[in-house]
């Protein structure tokens, strides 16, 4: 009987233990991480469906507003290929000194083959350069940005793509509070009192029509602009020199100093354009863009709005005001401050 016994114990205990295995083991399995992905797929700005790296560790760019993206993530050290280094892109991203390019506004699609980055990064609207790039086997993403709305789409993106989520969400916040803080600062004012403003291109009779960015800034800033109107597939629409005489704006906002066909000094000694309300009251300049260009697309035209406001209605925003939002910009997006004059402003 105890030999029964003791063989029933027996078998009990090795039950037990075998129970115990099996739960540690079926724990075990079920505690293994899943294997994370190694890629991810994204719809790009000119609704393509696009699969990139999970971890993208190189990027490739030809239009210049793209690089103002990818620096303002923080990411400007993954660049490999680039379309113009600016003294303010290599000061902020050093390694782009030697980054060679890959194309200006269009792609060198030879080189990029040779170079075969993770990423392409393109203005949604060339989807002719898209798919020729996506043809060589690079991932090639198309962003756009001229309204607010999709400006802060192409900063999500953008920022899913090169795994910085988390401060394109930081730079998001901070464009839609200053973005907010303008309207709310000039809502009050009545139309009628409102400044009238246009955004001239690098041609004289050239402006930004309603549909572009610069247009947007002004409207932000609390200006009408008086081109908002315009109906054009054309980037910087001709509407003629006698349109801008007839329109007599409060404001002229020039674009492009450097590439400009024209001097401020020269029209305003032009006795037909010192006529305007603009020139007379010393209310024409260039958008500062010496180094950071803050009427593209890309966060930093925050700022663009910002300067429209103090140019407008130092009254309500004073320079005091407006020099500490910039360094608030700076400091959030690149870690340091710049000096004023360095970045023309």
């Amino acid at each position: 009987m105890k030999s029964k016994g003791m063989k029933r114990i027996a078998m009990l205990l090795t039950i037990l233990l075998m129970a115990t295995l099996f739960t540690g083991c079926a724990t075990k399995t079920a505690e293994q991480p899943a294997p994370k992905p190694t890629t991810i797929t994204v719809t790009d700005q000119a609704g393509r469906q696009v699969t990139v790296p999970a971890q993208v560790k190189s990027v490739a760019l030809v239009w210049g507003p793209s690089t103002s993206f990818v620096l303002a993530l923080g990411k400007g050290d993954i660049i490999t290929g680039i379309n113009y280094k600016s003294d303010f892109a290599v000061k902020v991203a050093p390694n782009l000194a030697s980054v060679g390019t890959v194309g200006k506004g269009q792609p060198d699609l030879e080189a990029l083959a040779k170079l075969k980055p993770d990423v392409f990064i393109h203005k949604s609207t060339d989807t002719k350069s898209l798919d020729a790039v996506q043809a060589l086997g690079i991932p090639a993403v198309g962003i756009y940005a001229e309204s607010p709305e999709d400006l802060i789409k192409a900063t999500e993106l953008v920022g899913k793509v090169l795994g910085a989520e988390d401060k394109a969400t930081q730079l998001i916040a901070f464009y839609n509070e200053k973005n907010a803080f303008a309207k709310n600062l000039t809502k009050d004012i009545p139309a009628d009192q409102r400044k009238t403003a246009i955004v001239m291109g690098s041609e004289l009779g050239k402006v930004a029509h309603g549909a572009m960015l610069q247009s947007y800034l002004i409207e932000s800033a609390g200006g009408i602009n008086l081109a908002k109107a315009i109906e054009s597939k054309e980037i910087w629409p001709t509407v003629g020199t006698e349109q801008i005489f007839a329109w007599n704006p409060d404001f002229i906002f020039c674009e492009d100093y450097s590439q400009a066909s024209y001097k401020i000094d020269e029209l305003k000694k032009d006795p037909s354009f010192a006529k305007l309300n603009a020139i007379k009251n010393n209310h024409i300049g260039y958008i500062p863009a010496k180094q950071d260009l803050w009427d593209f697309p890309g966060v930093q035209s925050s700022l663009g709005t910002l300067w429209m406001l103090n140019q407008m209605y130092p009254e309500k925003y004073s320079e005091q005001d407006f020099i500490k939002d910039v360094n608030a910009f700076y400091t959030m997006t690149y870690g340091t401050t710049f000096d004023r004059a360095w970045l023309g402003y």
